[in-house]
C-alpha cells in the first residue's frame, strides 16, 4: 500500500482484469516496478465495480473470461470510464476479437504472451495517447470560453483508422501498425520483402500489379518488365506458398499471365468485424 508521500511519483494508475491469477501478478509485478499504481481484479463484474468506484488512467483487459468475456466488459465501461484507456489481451486466435473491440474504443491489444517490453511500451504508448486527448479537450475548452459562446472547436487531427490497420483477405489479417500477418488463428512468418508484398497487392485489391511498379515501390528503382520479374518471382513464389499452406483458400495471389500478380477484390473474401 503506497503513502502519501509516495503518490506524486506514480505514474499512474493501472487496472489489470485476467482470470488467470497467475497472468495478473506476473503483469502487476512487472507494472509497479515501472512506477504505477496497479489494481487487480479477476472476471468482468469485479472490474465494472471498480471502475464505478474509482478513476483508473489504464486498463489492461483479458479478451477470453468466463462470465463476462473483454469485449462485454468493454462496451459496459466505456460510458463511465470515457477517458480511460484500454488495452485488450489476446491470444492469436482471438485476434479477430481484439480487432472488433478495438472498434468499440480499446486502444490496443496485446498477444499472450508478450515480452517486458512489448507490454511497457503499449502501456506507455497508450498512457501517451490518453494525456494527448486531455491536453487537447482542455485546450479547446479553453478556446470555446474565449470565443463566449461562439463553440469553435479545434479540429481533431486525423489518426489511421482500425480499417487502414487492419487489412483481410480471406481467412488472413495483416496488422499493419505490428506488421502482424496471421493465417487461421496462427502467426505466419514473413521476410520484410514478402511483407511488403502483401501489403502493397492488399491496397491495391481488385487490380492487376506488375512486377516493375512492385519493384518500384518496394525497392525504389526501375527496371524493365523482365528483369523486374526476376527480382519479384522468387519473393513471390515463397509468399504464395506460405498463404496456401496456412489459409484454407486454394489461393490468394493469383498470377495474371504476361501481366503480374492480383489479390481479387471479392464479397467472398470480406472480413466483416461489426
Amino acid at each position: 500500500m503506497e503513502s502519501a508521500a509516495q503518490l506524486p511519483s506514480i505514474k499512474g494508475t493501472i487496472l489489470i482484469v485476467d482470470d488467470e491469477r497467475a497472468t495478473r501478478h506476473t503483469l502487476a509485478d512487472l507494472l509497479h516496478r515501472e512506477g504505477y499504481r496497479v489494481v487487480e481484479a479477476a472476471s468482468g463484474p469485479e472490474a465494472l465495480d471498480l471502475l464505478a468506484s474509482q478513476a483508473f488512467d489504464l486498463v489492461m483487459l483479458d479478451l477470453k473470461m468466463p462470465e463476462m468475456d473483454g469485449t462485454e466488459v468493454l462496451q459496459a465501461a466505456r460510458p463511465q470510464a470515457p477517458d480511460t484507456v484500454f488495452i485488450i489481451l489476446t491470444a492469436y486466435g482471438t485476434l479477430d476479437s481484439a480487432m472488433i473491440a478495438i472498434r468499440n474504443g480499446a486502444s490496443d491489444y496485446l498477444l499472450k504472451p508478450s515480452s517486458p517490453q512489448e507490454i511497457v511500451r503499449a502501456v506507455d504508448a497508450g498512457l501517451a495517447q490518453r494525456r494527448h486527448k486531455l491536453a487537447r479537450e482542455d485546450a479547446v475548452t479553453i478556446l470555446e470560453q474565449a470565443l463566449a459562446g461562439l463553440k469553435t472547436a479545434a479540429p481533431t487531427p486525423k489518426t489511421a483508422s482500425t480499417v487502414e490497420r487492419f487489412l483481410h483477405i480471406s481467412d488472413v489479417t495483416v496488422d499493419t501498425l505490428r506488421q502482424l500477418v496471421v493465417v487461421c488463428g496462427r502467426p505466419m512468418e514473413l521476410t520484410p520483402t514478402e511483407y511488403n508484398i502483401l501489403v502493397y497487392l492488399l491496397h491495391h485489391r481488385g487490380q492487376v500489379v506488375s512486377c516493375r511498379e512492385l519493384v518500384v515501390r518496394l525497392h525504389g528503382y526501375e527496371l524493365d518488365e523482365v528483369d523486374a520479374r526476376v527480382v519479384v518471382r522468387t519473393h513471390m513464389h515463397r509468399l504464395r506458398h506460405k498463404l496456401e499452406r496456412y489459409s484454407s483458400q486454394s489461393h490468394i495471389i493469383d498470377i495474371v499471365r504476361g501481366r503480374g500478380y492480383r489479390i481479387e477484390d471479392e464479397t467472398d473474401y470480406s472480413h466483416t468485424l461489426n
